[in-house]
């Protein structure tokens, strides 16, 4: 209402200058999201304002949207080429969305301006990182520590591209010690946790981990990842007791089906069905299909169905093509292939690139043996999801049913040179060749296997 308020009196500036007044007190009184509607406010009366530009960019970064960001920004360039916390940020945030080029140029800038400024060799670091010159990577972390030495990412860039040139024992020991050093650092903890976890470290991992919980009591993300370090760990009823009443209070924004998937994983399977059971009568409508399909998933086809059928009918809409698709997917669990058949084809009528019914029916069909109908559908599914291991396999099998051998070898070996050390693909990719009396080549595969881990471990 105050904001509404506002907009009424004076000229386009004036009214601009008064929401920026509000957006000064709001990140006063530590309140981003005040800050960011009085900002948006602000800009829209005055487009042609760099500082307000800038400040929605700071504002927009600090809430996690970094595509609102990096548009702020580039508009406060528009406005003025000359500022280099403009020109940087810019160049931080193409790094982080893998725009290798820009961020490379926007630093360049920055040294232009600010010749002495550290802030863009270490910019200059992560491209090297990106582009795997971790040598090139190394220099520049060297470069800014030389001047900076509690620089965090600085600190992590060099542990990074320590880590790229197999010196995995050096890299973690350097962020081990930083963070002594920072222990409220939560950067650096997410890469000495991320970096132990890739280097088998899980120790280390649950460590890095449980600190930076104490600096983020309230994120969902993070206490789930450190549920799934402790499972890895064995440590089933420690992590079972920090799940458990995330799902049950419903507080879970959003990571459900994250939870459901490391009970399915690591939980004794007939508890966890009880346990979802009991959970799912209380649910929302959105979690129950939730627990549906942990339900499915655990070989409870039946109580699935129970809990969806109730919920969603035909004609298909926006709102119910996912469950009705996930019905179909119960039914076909349960040997009902016309009904599924039935519903699937209405689903996709409708929408036709559903990636749930598309699955669905692409496992019914390669069930049945329908191999040319299922290589059709698994086409669409890749074509959708390039980085999906699981489609992938979906289309190598159906051109193997479909009695066309070289193509599905072919979509293993594209799958693995994409995506990267995948299992599934590999072992896809193993069973063709077993299957083809082709074992001789199994030596290398492995060897391509354990060298492609190597790499993936280095990228970040």
């Amino acid at each position: 209402m105050a904001l509404a308020l506002l907009s009424g009196c004076g000229s386009r500036e004036e009214r601009a200058g008064k929401f920026a007044s509000v957006y000064e007190a709001a990140m006063a009184n530590n309140d981003p999201v005040m800050a960011r509607l009085a900002m948006q406010q602000a800009v829209g009366f005055d487009d042609s304002n760099p500082d307000y530009w800038q400040q929605l960019g700071q504002v927009e970064l600090m809430l996690g949207d970094y595509s609102g960001a990096y548009n702020a920004y580039l508009r406060a360039n528009e406005l003025d080429h000359n500022r280099p916390v403009v020109l940087q940020a810019l160049a931080d945030l193409a790094v982080i969305g893998g725009h290798i080029e820009d961020a490379q140029r926007y630093a360049k800038q920055v040294l232009l301006l600010r010749p002495d400024d550290p802030a863009p060799q270490t910019t200059l670091g992560f491209v090297a990182l990106r582009n795997r010159d971790y040598e090139a990577a190394l220099k520049h972390a060297d470069a800014v520590l030389a001047s900076r030495i509690d620089d965090s990412n600085a600190t992590i860039l060099k542990a990074r591209a320590l880590a790229g040139l197999n010196k995995s024992d050096a890299a973690l020991t350097l962020l081990s010690d930083f963070v002594t050093g920072h222990p409220s650092d939560a950067t650096a903890l997410d890469a000495l946790g991320d970096m132990s976890g890739r280097f088998g470290n899980l120790a280390g991992q649950k460590e890095a981990q449980s600190r930076e919980i104490t600096l983020r009591p309230k994120d969902m993300g993070l206490r789930v990842a450190y549920a799934r370090t402790l499972y890895r760990l064995g440590e089933r009823a420690a992590a079972h007791d920090l799940t458990y009443p995330i799902a049950s209070s419903g507080e879970h924004q959003g990571r459900l089906i994250d939870i459901l998937g490391l009970w399915l994983q690591y939980e004794p399977r007939d508890a966890a069905i009880a346990q979802v059971r009991q959970l799912a009568a209380q649910a929302s409508t959105a979690d129950k299909m939730r627990y549906a399909y942990f339900l499915m998933l655990a070989g409870q086809a039946r109580d699935a169905e129970a809990l969806v059928a109730p919920l969603v009918s035909l004609p298909v809409t926006a709102a119910n093509a996912a469950p009705l698709a996930l019905l179909a997917q119960t039914q076909a669990m349960q040997g009902r292939d016309d009904e599924a058949l039935t519903l699937l084809n209405a689903v996709l009528t409708f929408d036709d690139g559903n990636i749930l019914a598309l699955r669905a029916r692409t496992d019914l069909y390669l069930r049945t043996g329908r191999g040319r109908q299922a290589v059709f559908d698994a086409q669409r599914l890749v074509a959708s999801k390039p980085r999906s291991a699981d489609d992938r396999v979906r289309l190598a099998r159906a051109y193997a049913l479909a009695g066309q051998p070289q193509l599905a070898e072919n979509t293993y070996r594209a799958g693995i040179q994409a995506i990267g050390a995948d299992p599934l693909l590999f072992g896809g990719l193993r069973e063709f060749l077993v299957k083809a009396g082709r074992s001789d080549e199994l030596a290398d595969l492995q060897q391509q296997f354990v060298e492609q881990k190597r790499v993936a471990r280095a990228q970040w």
